[in-house]
């Protein structure tokens, strides 16, 4: 099997360069926390300012609204989960389909560039991969 061809990944394999993945996954994970606890922090404050303003124009606490205020809470922090869930795997799926995108290429590089002297094949990257500009540059001296 040469330098260029692609070989099926076993799934204990599948970092594969584990340092830089985990801590560009971390990055995601991070602005997914950000950005849902911010947006549950807007949804939290709707509601409670909604419960003060019935408190301020005089609706008693036993009132029908705020059990219907409660309800429609719950309905909302059951949806914000469940939407919370399913962009956690989303995000967390597209940031491993672009850190193989970015290590991939890297990592290629490194081995073609080690085993240059002995390698008689191009240098070839994936079609989805990034960094597609470095194939002419790494096999301009095969050219000349």
């Amino acid at each position: 099997m040469t330098q260029t061809d692609f070989k099926p990944r076993k799934f204990k394999n599948i970092l594969i360069n584990s340092s830089f993945q985990l801590k560009l996954l971390s990055y995601f994970v991070f602005l997914f926390l950000t950005s849902t606890l911010t947006l549950y922090a807007t949804g939290f404050i709707f509601f409670w300012k909604m419960k003060q303003k019935a408190l301020h124009v005089g609706i008693p606490e036993d009132h029908v609204f705020f059990r219907f205020l409660g309800n429609q809470k719950l309905e909302f922090d059951q949806l914000f989960l469940g939407l919370a869930i399913i962009n956690f795997f989303l995000l967390l799926g597209t940031g491993f389909v672009i850190s193989h995108r970015i290590a991939g290429p890297i990592h290629k590089l490194k081995v073609f560039l080690k085993n240059k002297s002995s390698e008689k094949d191009s240098f070839k990257l994936r079609d989805n991969d990034f960094f597609k500009e470095l194939e002419p540059l790494v096999n301009q001296d095969k050219n000349d």
